[in-house]
């Protein structure tokens, strides 16, 4: 780094600079490397400046999505079954929305397509069938919309093609946001409706083998839409303390639809289906839930086709 700069740096903004991690580049002729992007300037038409900003996946980027999708195609390879499959799909997709950021995303999936096609025939060929797009649950069509690759499933359970993901703008900071007006607080607090990552990557990865695969889905978005919080109390659901609830008894409708879902803390979910008068007074106790709850909950237990509490 030039000196005058890492100076300037030091003495007036009191920063550090790292010998290995800071440069001074010219984006016009180098790439700078951030978190896996590899962003450079090039030239475009009659822009305002010129120049527009170019973002690639970086080298090593590919080459850990490379061997994540490569080692997911060795499990399904072990044991063929939706499991792995569903592994397969949340790692393929996980590395999508990572990396929609960089405005070359498709072309650089594209190219992990054609480098792990061979794998996925070779490993795969005896084990996969072909799959049409309506074979994909409900959420994975709004998802893929638009694209037509050839589609394989193993059991059901459709592979998610690699290379389908568009660029996405990240949006800029809102000016809208601030302390001072009803609507910019009320921005502030749906950005900090954040939910555990560490949850939600457990969740994602969790298939529950007995239930379709429309349920593992829904029950996924219906989790995010709630941002990981009970229906009911709101409280915040941890790893194991939560269930997702069919609004009409699945026994009646086998219905696995998102609009049919709701995630429920465990203590709340008993309630629902409990008959018992004692153990339905425990738990209230226990949750201490106030009218507005109640009210929730006695909804939840009339579709259940119990009485209210």
């Amino acid at each position: 780094m030039n000196y005058v700069i890492k100076d300037f740096l030091k003495t007036r903004l009191h920063l550090e600079t790292s010998e290995e991690k800071s440069n001074v580049l010219n984006l016009k002729k180098n790439s700078s490397e951030f978190l896996g992007f590899s962003v450079r300037a090039v030239r475009k038409g009659k822009t305002r400046m010129g120049y527009v900003a170019q973002s690639n996946m970086t080298k090593k980027a590919k080459s850990n999505a490379f061997i994540k999708i490569k080692e997911a195609i060795k499990a399904i390879q072990k044991k063929p079954c939706i499991e792995t499959v569903w592994h397969y799909n949340t790692v393929v997709m996980g590395i999508q929305n990572y990396y929609s950021a960089a405005t070359q995303i498709t072309n650089n999936l594209s190219k992990l397509t054609s480098y792990l096609g061979k794998t996925l025939y070779n490993r795969l060929k005896n084990l996969r069938t072909e799959a049409k797009f309506s074979d994909m649950t409900t959420t994975l069509q709004k998802r893929y919309k638009g694209y037509e690759p050839r589609f394989y499933k193993i059991r059901e359970m459709v592979f998610v093609p690699i290379y389908a993901q568009r660029h996405k703008t990240n949006l800029c900071f809102s000016q809208d946001i601030c302390n001072y007006t009803a609507n910019g607080r009320a921005k502030i607090h749906k950005t900090l409706k954040a939910i555990n990552k560490n949850v939600l990557s457990y969740v994602m990865k969790n298939f529950i083998p007995n239930r379709t695969i429309e349920y593992n889905d829904n029950r996924i978005s219906r989790f995010i839409a709630q941002y990981g919080r009970c229906a009911v109390s709101g409280i915040e659901l941890g790893f194991n303390d939560w269930h997702c609830h069919h609004k009409n008894p699945y026994h009646l409708s086998k219905d696995d639809s998102y609009s049919n879902l709701i995630v429920l803390h465990e203590g709340v979910h008993r309630l629902v289906h409990l008959k018992d008068i004692d153990k339905i007074k425990s738990l209230l106790n226990a949750l201490q839930l106030n009218n507005k709850q109640k009210e929730k909950l006695n909804e939840l237990r009339k579709q259940c086709k119990n009485d209210t509490i």
